[in-house]
């Protein structure tokens, strides 16, 4: 009886892991990603996160605060790969592929295009202000969620979206992207 007992909190907590991770994982590839433009190193942190995650569940309380949490450690284990390669160079062109569903060719080709010239752009930002911009446009999240990944104040993260947001419009403004 008491095997089945273990059979069962274990499959719980396996569905849970599952759960958690297909919720979240682009959006934790996607900060990761934004951070080292290089696939292979988004991928390492983005299981690292999960890894950490699950070892350190236990830490989050509030089951509606998962999404910056998770955001916050990629964030911070990017940050960590990013200093440990500084002398390894970077490709701000290799953007994510996203497919663009039941799109005509040529929309499919302009999406592309212009999610490349828009990665060139936030490439070029400094690493605070596109992580800041990713975090509140592309990932929707709260100011004051982006100020806790970011591991700053409400005013600091205000601060760095709208640099991000000016320097980005500028850029693409004067095609100031590569």
């Amino acid at each position: 009886m008491r095997l089945a007992a273990e059979d069962s909190a274990a499959s719980g907590l396996r569905h849970r892991i599952e759960t958690l991770f297909v919720a979240h994982v682009e959006a934790v590839y996607n900060v990761a990603h934004r951070v080292l433009w290089n696939r292979a190193d988004a991928e390492d942190v983005t299981q690292r996160t999960f890894v950490k995650a699950i070892t350190r569940g236990e830490q989050l309380r509030d089951t509606r605060r998962v999404r910056p949490w998770l955001l916050q450690i990629a964030y911070r284990e990017a940050i960590t790969v990013l200093r440990q390669r500084r002398d390894v160079p970077t490709d701000p062109g290799e953007l994510p592929e996203t497919p663009v569903l039941d799109a005509a060719p040529d929309d499919a080709a302009v999406a592309s295009d212009v999610r490349s010239i828009v990665g060139a752009a936030l490439a070029r930002l400094s690493p605070d202000e596109r992580m800041a911009v990713v975090l509140r446009d592309v990932e929707g999240l709260p100011m004051n969620d982006v100020a806790d990944v970011l591991g700053v104040g409400v005013s600091a993260a205000k601060m760095r979206v709208h640099r991000g947001r000016a320097s980005l419009r500028d850029r693409l403004a004067t095609k100031e992207v590569r």
